[in-house]
């Protein structure tokens, strides 16, 4: 935690304010900006990381902003630039599932080795009115919950890539995407780990035909098509000889003899990485709006990367 403090509180944003506002400003129309983005963006991360609000964030930045000798920034112009910066991009693709929110890969640079990629989704619950507002304001209570669906690297937890998404949209419909984001970002994968909700033809078929080890626990109404006959397994593939092999394999050997040989445990990695995110940023989002929801879950899993980021640079260099 020393580590990720040190990185938090990280104030070689005040070195270059001039240069990063000089690139910001060279094709810049009408106003000219002020502060420069590592700012806002250095705000954001506070206050992600310390569950604050946007007032405290913006009082904390001001008195570093003035330590430089830059006048402060006012909680307005503060708020509408965290605005700007806090939301995930979004390309505007026709062909994504309109429950999902938002998509994305995230800042981590490829392994020189391939690795290994587990997918799973979690629930991230709303921020709920208490019980004084609810009864003298009238406010409505809130219901449902965001999901983030993340594709993990196994071996340093990280997040490579994630899709938010309603409560609505199942895991199977992000699969596609977080791993096309993935690998589109220069990681090599070696293996794929998901659980059941992932077990398709479709998907073994699709990722062993790219060379990628699928390790997707099969669903128990699979295991049926393979029966003994004459002390042999035999079966239809339906099309997929590796899922095909597998579900023999299990008949033979049994599901955790089975799990132990393709290495399904280390799957459990998106776990560890969804209970370090809610450890230690909380299971309730601040934001009440649903675009806000979107973009403080964002700013939540960027600041976890920078955290595993310095786990892992303690582990190596110890």
């Amino acid at each position: 935690m020393a580590e990720f403090a040190k990185a938090l509180f990280d104030r070689s944003w005040m070195e270059r304010m001039e240069e990063d506002l000089a690139a910001m400003n060279e094709c810049k129309v009408g106003h000219p900006f002020v502060f420069p983005d590592s700012v806002i963006i250095w705000g954001l991360t506070l206050r992600a990381a310390l569950d604050m609000s946007y007032r405290m964030a913006r009082g904390i930045v001001n008195v570093f902003l003035e330590e430089a000798g830059v006048g402060g920034i006012s909680l307005s112009q503060f708020y509408a630039r965290c605005m700007e910066l806090a939301m995930p991009c979004m390309d505007g693709r026709a062909d994504v599932d309109n429950r999902i929110l938002a998509f994305g890969r995230c800042d981590v640079t490829p392994s020189e080795e391939a690795i290994g990629v587990a997918i799973d989704s979690t629930g991230v619950s709303l921020n709920k009115y208490g019980g004084w507002l609810a009864h003298r304001w009238n406010r409505k209570p809130v219901s449902g919950w965001v999901k983030l669906h993340a594709a993990v690297n196994v071996e340093t937890n990280q997040i490579l890539s994630y899709a938010i998404t309603d409560e609505s949209c199942g895991d199977p419909t992000c699969l596609d995407l977080l791993m096309e984001q993935v690998l589109s970002s220069g990681h090599r994968v070696k293996k794929l780990l998901a659980d059941a909700a992932y077990d398709s033809k479709a998907t073994w078929t699709k990722y062993s035909d790219l060379g990628i080890e699928v390790a997707i626990n099969i669903r128990s109404s699979q295991l049926k098509k393979f029966e003994m006959t004459d002390g042999h397994f035999k079966g239809r593939s339906y099309g997929c000889m590796e899922r095909g092999s597998q579900i023999k394999r299990i008949r033979k050997v049994g599901r955790d003899q089975w799990k132990l040989e393709i290495g399904y445990g280390m799957r459990w990695k998106v776990e560890c990485t969804f209970s370090d995110l809610k450890r230690l940023f909380g299971d309730i989002l601040r934001a009440r709006a649903r675009w806000n929801d979107v973009a403080e879950t964002f700013q939540k899993v960027r600041v976890l990367n920078i955290y595993k980021g310095c786990r892992q640079s303690v582990q190596v260099g110890g």
